[in-house]
């Protein structure tokens, strides 16, 4: 292994103690900076970190998505807006959930003296009484995004933004109350510069006058005829005349509505293939009524299941019934929204599913890995054999008879695996493929003392004291 790549395996290490880990500050492992600030750390590190001089080194911790919003508020009052700036936008990462800056900390950041600290604060913090306090700012483009905040405003300064004489403020208000208020709706559609889409999104959950609603059903784009099809506000009578629209989308959003019978969306002309990328029904995704969600489970329209697999409120019942769907879409939702999905269903799409984005399947807290070098270990099936590798229980002699398989995606597997016999393990530290013997540094039995070592060899100084 050169030496860039024993750094980049020991920077994964989870058991890399913080005198190793404090060692990769140094300008000489740069290349890892950004890893490092990502991973969970030990406090020792993060006192080192955010006392930095390294400006990357500082803004990249305040993207940790494993730090808490404690210990990213440590930067608020950093000297460098970059790194303030970092800490306002927060941790985006896809699908993880990030633990909020506290209230001292997102007001700071909204009254911060730089401009564009104060902008990346304004359009990233999630809604919050700080930022519901924007809405008597003199700025209207900071009382535009106390809008954001909706739920944490009074009926006065709800009222006050929705009067505003910004044109900007009142459309973002006139958004956010259009979903119990008509008279809202139509302000919205009268100042909104959003685009079609983004414009149907609202209209799909807002309250509209039963003449609105005629209109856009008569005369509106394909998006605003989809949205008005599907919601639920808009009276049944409004809605047929979509059901035979000449656009499949809004038929298809017209088939998906709570007010029809299975047969009635039996005489519908509409499809769902397998192959279709939807976005859930908004009324599915809002239900918290159980017997409305198990009808959708059970109902003939694919899109309705699909839609309920992603609802937050799901009864454990209704998750059991969808885990064994027929369609496999439907599994592939369940799973990436609910928790308790049973781990066979989890494991089932993990190998039926051909997306890149399957890996994060393994990381699902129901997936069965114990047990699965008992059921896989000897399958004459590579891929199923791979299987193997994720137990943390597997055997030390199953590990290193697979790690001599001659598919290299078994050693790349195993190269990490602690339970790989420490005498392999330092034998794949000097594989010749780079990825093997990087996972090789980032096994978790290494000892320390040899974490050090490798270090020494890639040039990386030891701390003084």
């Amino acid at each position: 292994m050169n030496n860039h790549g024993m750094i980049r395996g020991i920077v994964k290490n989870p058991a890399a103690p913080a005198d190793v880990l404090l060692r990769l500050l140094s300008e000489e492992a740069s290349d890892v900076w950004q890893t490092l600030a990502w991973r969970s750390l030990p406090d020792r590190v993060v006192d080192a970190i955010v006392t930095s001089p390294h400006v990357t080194l500082r803004a990249a911790f305040a993207e940790n998505k494993d730090a808490s919003g404690d210990r990213r508020a440590r930067l608020v009052n950093d000297p460098d807006p970059t790194v303030r700036a970092a800490v306002a936008t927060g941790p985006q990462w896809f699908r993880s959930p990030v633990d909020p800056l506290p209230e001292w900390a997102q007001r700071a950041l909204l009254r911060d003296g730089d401009a564009q600290v104060r902008s990346r604060a304004e359009e990233s913090l999630p809604p919050s009484p700080a930022l519901a306090e924007l809405a008597s700012d003199a700025d209207p483009r900071r009382r535009r995004a106390a809008c954001r905040a909706w739920e944490h405003l009074d009926p006065e300064r709800r009222g006050l933004l929705l009067a505003d004489a910004e044109p900007s403020v009142r459309a973002e208000a006139a958004k956010r109350a259009s979903g119990h208020d008509a008279d809202a709706t139509e302000r919205y559609l009268l100042l909104t510069d959003d685009v079609p889409v983004r414009r149907a999104q609202v209209l799909a959950r807002a309250a509209l006058h039963p003449v609105t609603a005629r209109r856009l059903a008569e005369t509106g784009d394909v998006h605003e005829r989809a949205a008005v099809a599907g919601n639920p506000a808009v009276a049944l009578d409004t809605a047929r005349l979509l059901a035979d629209d000449p656009e499949h989308a809004v038929r298809l959003q017209f088939a998906a509505r709570p007010d029809l019978t299975e047969a009635q969306r039996a005489e519908i002309d509409y499809r769902v293939s397998e192959s279709d990328r939807l976005g859930a029904v908004p009324w599915v995704l809002d239900a918290t009524d159980a017997e409305v969600l198990r009808r959708c489970a059970t109902s003939a329209n694919t899109l309705l299941r699909r839609s309920a697999a992603c609802n937050g409120q799901l009864p454990r019942d209704v998750v059991d019934l969808l885990g064994r769907d027929d369609d496999l879409p439907v599994r592939i939702l369940l799973c990436e929204n609910q928790p308790t999905v049973d781990g066979e269903v989890v494991l089932d799409v993990l190998r039926r599913w051909t997306s890149p984005l399957k890996g994060m399947l393994l990381d699902h807290p129901s997936f069965p890995r114990a047990g699965l070098a008992r059921r896989f270990g000897d399958d004459p099936e590579p891929a199923r054999r791979h299987l193997a590798t994720h137990d943390p229980g597997a055997p030390a002699e199953l590990l290193l008879r697979l790690s001599h398989d001659p598919d290299v995606r078994f050693r790349r597997a195993l190269a990490s695996h602690p339970n790989l016999p420490y005498g392999r393990v330092t034998e794949l530290l000097g594989d010749g493929d780079a990825q093997t013997s990087i996972r090789a540094a980032a096994n978790p039995a290494l000892p320390p003392p040899l974490m050090h070592r490798l270090l020494d060899s890639a040039g990386i100084p030891r701390r003084a004291g």
